[in-house]
This record gives C-alpha cells, sequence and structure tokens, in this order.
C-alpha cells in the first residue's frame, strides 16, 4: 500500500467491492456498469479516477494484455496470468514465490541486467475450453 492513506469514500468502497468480487479481470467500461446498478448517479469518469487511485496506492493492479484495453484485478498476491487463445478470457495462475524468483536469477546471470521483479502473461486454452474441445 502506498505511504499515504485513501481518505474513505463510499463510492471508491464500492469500485473496490465489485472488482474484488469480479475474478474475470474486467475493463473499466465493465466495472462501470455493474457499480452504476449499485449507484445509478455514478459518472463514468468517477469511476476512472478511483480504479487510478486505488492501483496508484497499490490496493488493485492494472493488466494490459494487449487487447487495448486496460483491465483491474483486485488481487495483489503474486500471481500470474494466462490469456485463453480460444475464448479470450484471463485467467489466474498462482505458482511459487520460488519458481519466479529461479527465473529471474536465471535472467540476471544471462543478462547485463539486474531484474528485480517480472510481470509474465502467459497465452494458451484454459481448462473449460480443454473440457470443450474433448
Amino acid at each position: 500500500m502506498s505511504e499515504t492513506k485513501l481518505r474513505y469514500s463510499k463510492q471508491r468502497e464500492t469500485i473496490y467491492e465489485v472488482l474484488k468480487n469480479d475474478w474475470s479481470h474486467p475493463n473499466v467500461d465493465d466495472i462501470y456498469t455493474q457499480v452504476k446498478q449499485l449507484i445509478p448517479d455514478i459518472s463514468l469518469g468517477t469511476v476512472y479516477r478511483n480504479l487510478n487511485l486505488l492501483a496508484d496506492h497499490k490496493r488493485i493492479t492494472r493488466l494490459d494484455i494487449g487487447d487495448g484495453v486496460i483491465h483491474f484485478d483486485a488481487r495483489i498476491e503474486p500471481h500470474f496470468h494466462m490469456v485463453c487463445d480460444e475464448c479470450g478470457t484471463i485467467q489466474d495462475i498462482v505458482c511459487q514465490q520460488s519458481t519466479l524468483d529461479e527465473l529471474i536469477n536465471k535472467v540476471n546471470e544471462q543478462s547485463e541486467h539486474d531484474i528485480h521483479g517480472a510481470h509474465i502473461l502467459f497465452h494458451g486454452t484454459c481448462s473449460h475450453c480443454l473440457k470443450k474441445k474433448s
């Protein structure tokens, strides 16, 4: 969390709760649609500002998967993401921290850089689509 504390805001807390309960990694329009059902007079600009504020304070994560839209994730503990090539969903991939540490150590050994973190985006077929294929 950022060193400066966020003041309480009903709108911000509602936006956060909507995102926390949506594991689909929604974009701002999806979040706005859900929040508008709870707070009918909220504006899209308010949702944008609050999502960016929450991300700046490390309460949520911005996720760019290369589709031209920023997605958001309330799950802030270390994990990776996979985009399904079949259905386009974004899935969470959880693995041990030691796996990432080992990868970073190998990259540091083989490069002239000092890597200390990574955002890895996997591509593949999700378990739901694999089941539909078989």
